[in-house]
């Protein structure tokens, strides 16, 4: 492995940071965060080995995406040289103690000193390379429908949860600190799977199902599956949704923007799925449906 690491920083958009930083592991990345003062100024983390390659099909990739997105910037890459043994430690001065919600406390691994404030459930994260750190928008709304949904049931310890793309398996966590015993988290991205884990590990948690099992191999039923990824995965995905949920079952779908919403009722609606609330923070939305019958 190489000895020397660099730190790549762009602008983007809030539209577009999650398609990027997803494409940016596909290019080998160690890392990607935003900045903590400067939500759209993103933080990239690559070997010298790599980096005249993610930066060659960075550039390539941009010109396709700024004909979809008019508002993304010129791509202007700043590069700086970070030591091999500081730069798994240079994307954590953006990732800080906070809340996440009014009962959840967000805990990195590595701050030792944060006290967590008296009546707050602590989650103790280090999201590694996978995806989750808790502080997007989107993450941030899965935790309230999920807090709500649950502490709102009388059932919760007999409910089964599925967090499709589960990522540092934050979500997955979450549910399982309301009191929901029987918690499965999928990814396809082995490292994300490990990530979760370790994360499990570090809020001394065991009993979540943790797999890169497709989601077409699960067998029905699941009370409630929470998805936090992309429209056009929820697009994919949604025939396994109808199947795995069953009538009264709730369906949290997120990783959505706000005027993406037509889009996702004209294939979710017809499988049997009506919207029970929706929320929104800043330009993302969530939308919890109930299963009733297909129309």
């Amino acid at each position: 492995m190489s000895s020397l690491w660099f730190e790549l920083s762009f602008l983007a958009t809030e539209e577009s940071k999650d398609l990027i930083s997803e494409k940016l592991f596909e290019f080998g990345v160690e890392g990607v965060n935003e900045n903590v003062n400067q939500p759209n100024l993103l933080h990239v983390y690559v070997s010298l080995n790599l980096r005249e390659s993610v930066v060659s099909q960075l550039k390539e990739q941009w010109v396709e995406w700024q004909k979809k997105d008019p508002q993304l910037p010129n791509l202007k890459i700043n590069i700086d040289r970070v030591p091999n043994e500081n730069w798994a430690e240079s994307y954590k001065k953006y990732y800080i103690a906070q809340s996440l919600t009014d009962l959840f406390f967000l805990k990195p691994e590595w701050d030792k000193q944060t006290a967590i404030p008296p009546g707050m459930i602590p989650i103790i994260m280090d999201p590694g390379q996978a995806f989750g750190t808790g502080l997007h928008p989107s993450t941030r709304l899965c935790l309230k429908t999920i807090q709500s949904q649950v502490l709102d049931s009388i059932n919760s310890a007999k409910l089964k949860c599925l967090d499709v793309g589960t990522g540092s398996g934050i979500l997955a966590l979450a549910a399982f600190h309301l009191g929901v015993q029987s918690v499965v988290g999928i990814d396809n991205d082995p490292v994300a799977i490990e990530v979760a884990k370790q994360n499990m590990q570090l809020n001394k948690v065991v009993d979540i199902d943790l797999s890169t099992k497709e989601i077409s191999k699960l067998e029905p039923y699941f009370d409630f599956v929470i998805s936090n990824i992309l429209l056009e995965t929820h697009r994919e995905l949604s025939p396994d949704y109808a199947r795995l949920v069953p009538k009264g079952g709730l369906l949290l779908l997120s990783g959505l923007l706000g005027y993406q919403r037509k889009e996702l009722m004209e294939f979710i609606l017809p499988l049997g799925f009506v919207v029970l609330e929706s929320k929104n923070f800043q330009e993302w939305a969530s939308f919890l449906f109930l299963r009733r019958d297909p129309q």
